[in-house]
């Protein structure tokens, strides 16, 4: 058993081999995670006096008293000039970590390798653009990047809504109101009708989970300022299917006339093993355009596909179009080309 480290030390040994994630909890090794790859951090198991010491360095006493509460906790943590996103929980009754280690500084959207597409959303001045993937697939990372784009080019108001706070901004250009969940506000929709009030030009929603905050989310687009926010789903069409799935079958007419009004675009993205070194980005992207406006609002998702395929010179494109260019590029390898094209295959669209 681990007594007698400092739980500092694995935190420092994580930063110093540039690892992306670390997972602790008790009676196990610590683990973490670099370019993609999972890998222990020592041999021997941590001990619940060591989770606890680590958990008070982290967490405020408040935190903490919440933690013992629900069991589980979302907050950001400052060590070493590194900010950190932590998710702290219980599992067979011991406390358990998981915490991701944010880039040091904001990569602008062209260091990211992000689609092109992406310039021209800053443009807009209204709209909804979801970001969505699995977790660890680096939304955060591509809004953090849209916002300071924004923040250096534009002069606009900017209002986050965040659990937790994950990248700080300074502002430039822009004046930025960032508001965590459990600190400055206590529920997203509260915050979001309370966000209409602040008159903001851009709103960032960190994270959509249920209905109330995804129909407060299409009504704050639906004003006429450019909202974003992120969502959990595989595909751009994914996505659509989810949004619908949220709400009772009654309101989903209404829901999907909503939402072809106000969508702008879906980036749908993965993060994969890059061969010229570290991960990269994978992104399927669903515009707008009038033809997929009208295939949302009858619930005819089953076209988008299509869509994409046919407007590829308007900036769409599918996660297999985008896989094959890397594959041919050299910067991923058959077998991740083989995992991005799995659900394309499956339905018979590759």
């Amino acid at each position: 058993m681990l007594e007698d480290v400092d739980g500092l030390e694995l935190i420092r040994t994580a930063i110093e081999k540039d690892a992306s994630d670390i997972h602790m909890t008790v009676g196990q090794r610590p683990y973490m995670r670099c370019f993609g790859k999972l890998q222990a951090m020592r041999s021997t198991s941590l001990t619940e006096s060591f989770m606890t010491s680590l958990a008070a360095r982290i967490f405020s006493d408040c935190q903490q008293e919440k933690l013992a509460a629900d069991r589980e906790l979302d907050a950001s943590w400052t060590y070493a000039g590194r900010r950190f996103r932590v998710h702290a929980y219980y599992q067979q009754g011991f406390p358990a970590m998981a915490l991701r280690l944010l880039p040091e500084q904001i990569s602008a959207l062209t260091e990211l390798e992000l689609p092109a597409t992406w310039q021209e959303m800053k443009e807009l001045d209204k709209g909804l653009i979801f970001v969505t993937g699995r977790t660890g697939s680096g939304k955060s990372t591509t809004l953090a990047s849209f916002i300071q784009e924004l923040n250096r080019e534009k002069a606009c108001h900017i209002v986050t809504l965040e659990a937790p706070i994950e990248y700080i901004f300074k502002p430039d250009k822009c004046f930025i109101s960032q508001r965590e969940l459990g600190k400055d506000f206590m529920s997203f929709p509260a915050a979001l009708r309370g966000a209409l009030r602040e008159m903001p030009d851009v709103l960032l929603v960190g994270e959509i989970r249920d209905a109330i905050t995804l129909q407060t989310a299409l009504t704050a687009a639906s004003t006429g300022m450019l909202v974003l926010a992120t969502l959990h789903s595989g595909s751009a069409v994914d996505t659509v299917l989810r949004i619908e799935g949220m709400f009772p079958t009654e309101q989903r007419d209404s829901i999907r006339a909503l939402l072809s009004e106000v969508l702008t675009g879906i980036f749908a993205q993965q993060l994969v093993p890059d061969l010229t070194g570290g991960r990269l980005a994978v992104s399927e992207v669903l515009l707008a355009v009038p033809a997929v406006r009208s295939l949302i609002r009858q619930g005819k998702y089953g076209q988008l596909y299509s869509q994409m395929m046919s407007h590829q010179d308007r900036g769409m494109q599918t996660m297999g179009t985008a896989a094959k260019h890397l594959l041919q590029a050299g910067r991923i390898s058959s077998e991740t080309y083989a995992r991005l094209t799995a659900a394309e295959h499956a339905g018979g669209l590759i």
